[in-house]
């Protein structure tokens, strides 16, 4: 089954959503992750990186802007 990437628009099998824009993302778009608690895992796109209150929220292991 095939998924299509919500950033690039590309064809893509496997994808992480963002934790901000809420959109399925390719591993080309996604900018960073990380694991804020064991259960948690936290995905920003390339976009919201570029937003900084969405990379403020991210970088203090917050889930929601």
């Amino acid at each position: 089954m095939t998924y299509m990437c919500d950033r690039c628009k590309r064809e893509i099998f496997k994808f992480e959503v963002c934790g901000y824009c809420k959109r399925n993302v390719c591993f080309d778009c996604v900018k960073s992750s990380q694991s804020a608690s064991k259960i948690k895992r936290l995905v920003i796109c390339k976009d919201c990186w570029s937003d900084m209150k969405t990379r403020k929220a991210y970088k203090n292991k917050m889930d929601t802007v």
